[in-house]
């Protein structure tokens, strides 16, 4: 396969809109979660959101679903102001319309508040605006959490990404994560058998040494988000 055309296919990445949901909650917690929510706390709102949004022990509602989530971030809760920005973005069915600035005004309080799914979508708009710099400090915060999609486009940043100094050991590091976090493709783990094949003993020395100093450090906020119904059970739990 081409170098450039698997690649170019990595930085598209950091310009479409990935999916924002996890399902979340059941039935069963709904009126729990109702009862916090009259007490305005702003996670079980947001939980309610999602709730909405899935169809999880609701019939799905996105108009519900985005006020309800207006609300959240009106609280303080960053994820609920992540899916405000999803909406912004075309999520919702219609429900409001597309807004780059919107979105990218409320994926960036998630970003900020150590969102790695946020973080990397905050890259794209920039990425899209041709702001290299911001893009590139974005999805680096992503990548250094373990976001598989960002450890991608790192590796893809760092091969041919206009306004970036070219690093193949950037790129075999992070190409390298990447895999050995998703698997990849056997294309993909051909590409890089082929594009390792390339690299001076300098190169290869400095991947090794990025790829033994890698630790992905998830925040807590990128954990709850990634938990689902879990994260609504345990609010629920530690509020009785």
């Amino acid at each position: 396969m081409k170098v450039r055309c698997m690649l170019s296919a990595a930085i598209a990445l950091m310009l479409v809109p990935v999916a924002c949901a996890k399902p979340q909650p059941d039935q069963p917690l709904i009126s729990s979660l109702e009862k916090l929510a009259s007490a305005d706390n702003a996670e079980a709102i947001y939980h309610l959101g999602m709730a909405w949004h899935t169809g999880s022990g609701v019939p799905r509602d996105y108009k519900k679903a985005f006020e309800t989530f207006e609300r959240s971030a009106a609280l303080g809760d960053p994820l609920a102001a992540y899916k405000l920005g999803c909406y912004y973005a075309g999520q919702g069915d219609g429900v409001v319309a597309p807004d780059e600035q919107q979105a990218l005004q409320y994926k960036m309080v998630a970003a900020k508040a150590g969102y790695a799914l946020a973080q990397q979508d905050v890259a794209a708009i920039y990425a899209k605006r041709g702001e290299v710099g911001e893009a590139l400090k974005w999805i680096e915060k992503s990548a250094d959490q373990g976001w598989g999609d960002a450890l991608m486009t790192m590796a893809s940043v760092y091969n041919s990404f206009e306004g970036v100094t070219p690093d193949a050991a950037k790129t075999s590091a992070y190409f390298r994560l990447f895999l050995a976090r998703d698997g990849g493709t056997q294309e993909q783990q051909a590409w890089l058998a082929a594009f390792d094949g390339k690299l001076s003993a300098a190169d290869r020395g400095r991947a090794d040494a990025i790829i033994a100093a890698y630790r992905p450090k998830p925040t807590a906020l990128t954990t709850k988000a990634l938990s689902g119904q879990r994260a609504a059970e345990s609010l629920v739990a530690s509020e009785r």
